[in-house]
């Protein structure tokens, strides 16, 4: 019995201090999540906290440096969400905006991750161009699978028509 609670206690340790260590600085943060990317973000996934037919979300052990909220969610593939910015004033949105791509830029660009921007399909929002970031794989080998793809990240500024507001979002997806 008491060897049973210490390794749950040294389990529980350990899984804290991998957490926090994850969250020193913004850069070692979306590092740590995209390392886990490969393992279906096991090592991050916390309690599932909903499932519908649309999608599941699960808690996640890491946060974000500078996220308002994020979760890991199963839906059309599976991904990490972390919610940066919110503001029904369009206006406020710009400088956060900015600073969140250049800190994905700086902390991806070294690791041979190429930036471009794609359209916003979201009337009203061309200031605000989708990010995203991809390794260059160069032509794929004969017998690559969706799973031996490097993971994606991207950074978007959507609208909640019923919240009457704007999000900016960072998403890092599995594949």
């Amino acid at each position: 019995m008491f060897l049973k609670q210490t390794l749950l206690l040294l389990a529980a340790s350990v899984a804290a201090c991998y957490a926090s260590h994850a969250q020193t600085t913004f850069c070692e943060g979306v590092n740590t999540i995209l390392a886990d990317a490969p393992q279906d973000f096991r090592n991050i996934k916390g309690r599932m906290m909903e499932s519908n037919m649309n999608a599941t979300m699960w808690a996640s052990t890491i946060k974000l440096p500078g996220s308002i909220g994020y979760r890991l969610v199963q839906s059309m593939g599976l991904f990490y969400e972390a919610a940066i910015f919110q503001s029904s004033d369009k206006e406020k949105l710009q400088p956060y905006y900015e600073e969140y791509k250049q800190k994905l830029a700086d902390c991806l660009g070294p690791k041979g991750y190429k930036m471009t921007l794609q359209e916003n399909v979201t009337a009203g929002l061309g200031d605000f161009k989708k990010v995203v970031f991809m390794k260059d794989i160069g032509e794929p080998k004969e017998g690559t699978t969706v799973k031996d793809l490097p993971p994606h990240v991207t950074m978007e500024v959507l609208y909640n028509k019923d919240k009457g507001g704007f999000t900016i979002v960072i998403f890092l997806f599995q594949h």
